[in-house]
């Protein structure tokens, strides 16, 4: 009869600890946000009007931001990752790092584009896009 109890208590002991462990589990999550955000999709929207704006559905693009401007600060991290999301959302338009292509993508904080602007005006037509987006086309090409 002991051990009959003894297995009760071991069973209603792992019953409340994986209980315990799932609570603790959801008040973590919760932390995160709403499952209803996607920043990969919000990405994607925020460079819709680049990709309309773009006269080829494939084909090369250049690519600039704030750490390719001499002088200004940036997060390596954020620009690093901010690169990535961007080939994922032009896909599958090519980026390539620079303004070497006809069309180029700039995207820059305020001070980024005004230091930029300083050495290249002239050079391309600026179409600015809200959100620190502009889309670089080279003028002589």
């Amino acid at each position: 009869m002991n051990i009959k109890w003894l297995q009760r208590f071991a069973l209603a002991a792992i019953v409340l600890a994986s209980l315990a462990a799932s609570i603790q589990n959801l008040l973590a999550t919760r932390s995160l946000g709403s499952v209803a955000d996607d920043p990969v999709a919000d990405w994607e929207k925020r460079f819709e009007p680049i990709r309309k704006r773009l006269p080829f559905e494939r084909g090369v693009v250049g690519y600039i931001s704030d750490s390719s401007i001499p002088g200004v600060t940036y997060d390596a991290a954020n620009d690093e990752g901010e690169y990535v999301l961007t080939q994922y959302a032009l896909a599958p338009i090519i980026l390539v790092k620079g303004t070497n292509e006809e069309w180029n993508i700039a995207n820059l904080d305020r001070a980024g584009f005004e230091a930029w602007e300083k050495t290249n005006s002239g050079k391309f037509e600026v179409i600015p896009i809200k959100g620190g987006l502009y889309l670089l086309h080279r003028i002589g090409t």
